[in-house]
């Protein structure tokens, strides 16, 4: 029998709800844990080991869906990576099963085909499941590393694995959920490590200690492999002094037009030769900081240039973002707009705000020509 639009609706937003609480970018300690889990993928894999995973129900549809984008591919092309689901093998599911009950027939796979400098990653969304509990058991006896994934209601498992995941809701479904998202996260790390060189990274020119921030040489790099996914790769800068409504507007923006968003930030001494001896305000290290911080910043770029043109020319990044008081055919000049050209780039305008810039910011917080 149908249920009434308004019971259904209902549902929907609740559903939704729940989702948007357990979203990835809003859970700082869950965001270091896929790290952690993707460091250990990358050696595995880089030592030419393999990587088992397992789970019940749902979380076997995700292992085996995960295993197949290790074997296949995710998005670029590059070489196969040795996994494998262990509930894929039915025959010896089944006999595993029939001869020493269900609870094995994960360990004793695991026991069987697991090598030094193997990885095991364990999926139950309750950190309950004995099947899977036994073949972290039977990885440890074997000297493997485990990563597992779970719920708010397995937090004792994850804190057994050597990277636990453990997504915060009781509900299973959007467990589920975030599972997926996270091995779809990790294939897009592993992708990401094929193409970056395995020399120690130039690191020229890098100001803080954020993870975010990249070298010229760094982005370089990372635009080769968003080429080969097919993935856009969007630019924008500025002084970025004060932050305030103005900026976050133009960022929201800028991060629409495409898949990965690096903020250009002009050095202090660039930000002197054309603002003037009182500024900036705050040193390059700290405005860097306070963009990586906002989670639609993917990676900040300082550069020493009066333009970003040397820049651009050397990342080559898709989309180029100005703001909307550059846009023709009344708008200023923009200097870089030859090279974006010429390289096969385009140059996207972003609205304004209305009375908030940098300086109209400043001038009321010092008293020069507004409230002090």
């Amino acid at each position: 029998m149908r249920m009434e639009r308004a019971a259904t609706e209902a549902i929907i937003r609740a559903a939704m709800r729940e989702g948007v609480t357990v979203r990835l970018d809003s859970q700082e300690g869950l965001t270091d844990a896929i790290a952690r889990a993707a460091d250990l993928i990358v050696e595995c894999v880089d030592g030419g080991h393999k990587v088992m995973f397992c789970g019940n129900g749902g979380s076997a549809s995700d292992a085996q869906h995960i295993a197949a984008e290790f074997v296949g591919r995710y998005v670029m092309e590059r070489e196969p990576l040795p996994a494998l689901a262990l509930h894929t093998d039915t025959s010896a599911l089944t006999a595993i099963g029939n001869d020493y009950g269900f609870e094995q027939v994960y360990a004793r796979q695991v026991r069987a085909m697991a090598q030094p400098g193997d990885l095991l990653v364990a999926i139950t969304t309750s950190g309950t499941s004995p099947n899977i509990l036994a073949a972290v058991k039977a990885a440890r006896e074997k000297g493997l590393k485990v990563i597992g994934l779970t719920g708010a209601k397995g937090e004792a498992f994850a804190k057994d694995c050597d990277v636990g995941l453990a997504v915060p809701s009781r509900v299973t479904a959007r467990v589920q959920e975030i599972h997926i998202t996270i091995g779809h996260i990790l294939c897009e790390i592993v992708d990401a490590s094929r193409s970056v060189s395995a020399a120690v990274p130039d690191r020229t020119g890098v100001v803080s200690s954020s993870p975010k921030e990249m070298s010229r040489a760094e982005l370089v790099a990372l635009r080769k492999g968003l080429r080969e996914q097919k993935r856009t790769l969007v630019w924008t800068s500025g002084v970025f002094d004060v932050l305030h409504i103005g900026h976050l507007s133009s960022l929201r923006a800028a991060r629409a037009f495409g898949d990965v968003l690096v903020v250009g930030v002009n050095d202090d001494a660039s930000v002197k030769a054309f603002k003037g001896e009182s500024r900036p305000i705050f040193p390059v290290a700290e405005r860097v900081e306070m963009l990586a911080a906002l989670g639609l910043v993917d990676y900040v770029h300082v550069f020493s240039e009066a333009t970003p043109s040397e820049a651009l020319q050397t990342i080559q990044p898709d989309v180029h973002c100005k703001g909307a008081d550059y846009a023709p055919p009344t708008g200023k000049p923009i200097p870089e707009a030859a090279i974006v050209e010429a390289y096969g780039g385009r140059i996207a305008f972003l609205p304004l705000v209305p009375g908030r810039s940098s300086t109209s910011t400043l001038a009321r917080i010092l008293g020069e020509g507004g409230q002090g």
